[in-house]
């Protein structure tokens, strides 16, 4: 399960999310789990509809996007270490910033993983 947003919201902040549904109620704020993300939203008490941030939906949008693509790493180096270089999109999705600690462990002789 992926879980890029763990930021706790405070009450005040999920009050934001509170809208007026299609059938004419006020919504409550609500934190859905869709994907293995945390998006935050609102629901009707009455008719139970459903209304999701969009900034906390358009990071499981662009997370499913990139699932679909092969990503390519690129093996190089730097003075005498070596480097991996991964693609642009997946350090903006993940939020990644220069010279922080990536966790490396080896699956099989084919497969690495990394994890934050």
């Amino acid at each position: 399960m992926i879980n890029i947003n763990t930021k706790k919201y405070s009450k005040k902040e999920l009050e934001k999310e509170i809208v007026k549904c299609v059938c004419g109620e006020w919504t409550k704020p609500k934190m859905f789990r869709i994907d293995g993300f945390d998006v935050r939203g609102s629901e009707c008490p009455k008719c139970k509809e459903g209304y999701l941030n969009g900034e906390d939906a358009n990071l499981v949008y662009k997370f499913n996007q990139l699932k679909k693509q092969k990503l390519e790493a690129t093996v190089t180096t730097t003075g005498s270490s070596y480097a991996i270089r991964i693609p642009k999109a997946l350090v903006d999705l993940l939020n990644l910033k220069k010279g922080e600690k990536i966790n490396i462990s080896l699956k099989d002789l084919q497969t690495i993983q990394m994890s934050l």
